[in-house]
């Protein structure tokens, strides 16, 4: 392979506008989280739900603040590993990727799941067939190509999230009962105490959890240090709002005592508890699960994008950094994650512990990425002289140690209730870095050192400097 050849083998488009960014962050954000974990995050907190989702969202807040820092200088496909590579190490960097690799695989699988949930209302016993069928679809959309992924994306994002919870909010808030928000009679507005709040708010991380997917796609964003920014503050405005009134309605239909019989509720059970039925309870199902599709989309979108950059920083085997010709697409990388995943819904997993492992592997490398921010001046001063946002540094270094010590807390906290969780996890690092040392090893003896390819800035970065 020519070296001009090898150069457009690593390159992906930037195809994705304004609009692609808004939806992408609202129907990743918005789609499964509240979808499928609002009723079990409720039933941890009781009518202090409202209270779990403004902690989940404060550090979603602070970290959508130092994103907008990095992506406006760093602009990158496959942020986390890039970042970590250049800012920190390669060994560092491949913990992080290990950890996101599997964090998408068991998102992609429980997301899966909850929309073949959503599904049982029209065919029961349908749940793990609908997952692998739901899933085998977008795998299909992403090869495609990032153009018509990102119109994808928006379709669905308005025509599922946003609309569904629209119609939520209206029919649900005339239907709240303020003694269920006040816990009045049914022990109070705090019934599980602090730590039943904290977990729900761990619950409830993934649903913000597209505002660090963002950094993946940088790449691809046409004019990224407009459009990412703006498409941050954008969404998040758009998602705070729908979730406090979201979480208002939950627990206002539903006292503590309805919530935490052990048989979580969603968001058809308010509308049904309300009195919708018939035809237009099965239009709202529909909306479900498109919503629940459009994060199914936007997962695969964005985090096939650290393969394939780690691939061309030859971590992974070259061929997960091939771009399809006709396409535009890295379809190795998108390959891995979705068939990763169809094999994980053969062995039909927990749903709760999908959720706690898709946490817990979230916490890690967000735990990582804190340091980032603080790193980029001190080792890339240029790419921050031109970036259009800075941070003083006594402030910045105020957000990366609020970040730092809530993402370790998180860990802590499933820790205490899911250490078989933590376990699995461990194992699985275990052999991911023993592939580290193996694929090392196996490079230098082809004279190609990791750090030395760690020392470059990437291409698309350097186009928009």
């Amino acid at each position: 392979m020519t070296e001009k050849k090898e150069k457009e083998q690593g390159k992906l488009r930037r195809e994705l506008g304004l609009g692609s960014v808004v939806f992408f962050l609202f129907g990743y954000i918005v789609g499964a989280g509240i979808l499928l974990q609002t009723g079990t995050a409720a039933a941890e907190t009781g009518p202090a739900l409202w209270l779990s989702f403004i902690i989940a969202g404060i550090p979603n807040v602070v970290s959508a603040i130092i994103i907008y820092y990095i992506v406006s200088a760093f602009p990158v496909s496959g942020g986390a590993w890039v970042y970590t590579s250049r800012l920190l190490s390669p060994f560092i960097a491949f913990l992080v990727l290990s950890s996101l690799m599997i964090h998408i695989i068991g998102s992609l699988a429980f997301i899966s799941m909850g929309f073949g949930i959503y599904l049982e209302g029209f065919f029961p016993g349908i749940t793990y067939i609908a997952a692998f069928i739901i899933l085998s679809i977008f795998y299909a959309i992403n090869i495609l190509g990032v153009k018509i992924a990102g119109w994808v994306q928006v379709i669905l994002a308005i025509f599922g999230d946003f609309l569904i919870l629209v119609l939520f909010i209206i029919f649900g808030l005339p239907n709240i009962s303020i003694e269920n928000l006040g816990g009045v009679g049914d022990q109070g507005l705090f019934p599980t105490g602090f730590l039943g709040i904290f977990l729900g708010a761990v619950i409830l991380s993934f649903s913000y959890a597209g505002f660090t997917a963002i950094i993946e796609i940088g790449g691809e964003i046409k004019n990224p240090k407009k459009n990412i920014p703006l498409g941050i503050f954008i969404s998040l405005i758009m998602v705070v709002i729908l979730y406090i009134l979201v979480s208002i309605v939950m627990t206002g239909v539903f006292n503590f005592t309805e919530l935490s019989t052990g048989v979580n509720k969603t968001i058809i059970d308010v509308f049904t508890q309300i009195g919708i039925q018939g035809g237009f309870l099965i239009f709202l199902n529909i909306l479900i699960l498109i919503a629940i599709a459009s994060t199914i989309h936007a997962v695969i979108l964005a985090y096939s994008r650290d393969l394939f950059s780690a691939a061309r920083d030859k971590m992974l085997p070259s061929f997960l950094s091939e771009v399809n010709e006709k396409f535009g697409t890295p379809h190795w990388s998108v390959s891995f994650f979705c068939v990763s995943a169809l094999i994980l819904l053969i062995f039909q997993p927990s749903y709760e512990d999908l959720q706690y492992l898709n946490a817990l592997t979230i916490a890690v490398p967000s735990l990582i990425l804190a340091f980032v921010p603080y790193l980029l001046g001190n080792k890339y001063p240029e790419l921050l002289e031109k970036s259009k946002f800075k941070i003083k540094k006594s402030y910045l270094t105020i957000l990366v140690i609020f970040n730092i010590a809530y993402s370790a807390l998180s860990i802590l906290a499933i820790i205490g209730v899911k250490l078989y969780i933590v376990l699995i996890v461990a194992g699985l690092y275990v052999i991911g870095i023993a592939y580290y040392f193996i694929r090392k090893k196996w490079l230098a003896n082809r004279d190609i050192h990791l750090e030395e390819i760690c020392k470059k800035i990437p291409d698309e970065t350097l186009e928009v400097i």
